[in-house]
């Protein structure tokens, strides 16, 4: 393959497709293998280069969000996990590995808009901009008087 000036885009020999250059040199760093670095090294490497992508992935999506407010977001997703002290070194590796392979996704623009959207935006404040999530199931007394396919679909026996 060929590189174009700055590296950025490869050209395939075998084709003229162009293909964008997905891993940075902090991306291979956070990739990196069990022996470099430890797990909580990992996370926090791969946390700094999301942290550090966002006002560029926010301008190139066209999401009219304050960087702050996608940031806590993102940390939030982050502390999901336990952090980088309270969590399985090999769960870890994996979740490392989907977290790279994400912010790669999105930076080569692969991923929509509205894939991006589910990271921008707390479900809690603003349910309807973000991913919509059952948070429980109606109970059975709220199911009175509805046909029994209702009843087996939401019980989940159908």
């Amino acid at each position: 393959g060929e590189h174009q000036a700055g590296g950025s885009i490869y050209t395939s020999r075998r084709s003229s497709m162009v293909i964008p250059k997905l891993s940075t040199a902090t991306a291979t760093a956070v990739r990196g293998t069990k022996a470099d670095l430890n797990p909580r090294d990992k996370i926090l490497r791969l946390y700094r280069h999301v942290q550090k992508q966002v006002p560029a992935l926010l301008h190139t999506y066209a999401i009219e969000e304050p960087v702050a407010n996608v940031r806590a977001n993102i940390k939030r997703e982050f502390a999901k996990h336990g952090g980088p002290e309270g969590i399985d070194p090999k769960i870890s590796n994996i979740l490392v590995f989907k977290g790279q392979m994400e912010l790669d996704e999105a930076i080569a623009q692969w991923k929509t808009r509205t894939h991006i959207l589910k990271y921008v935006y707390d479900v809690v404040y603003k349910p309807h901009l973000a991913r919509s999530k059952v948070e429980e199931l109606p109970e059975a007394k709220d199911l009175e008087g509805e046909s029994e396919f209702v009843k087996k679909f939401l019980a989940g026996t159908l």
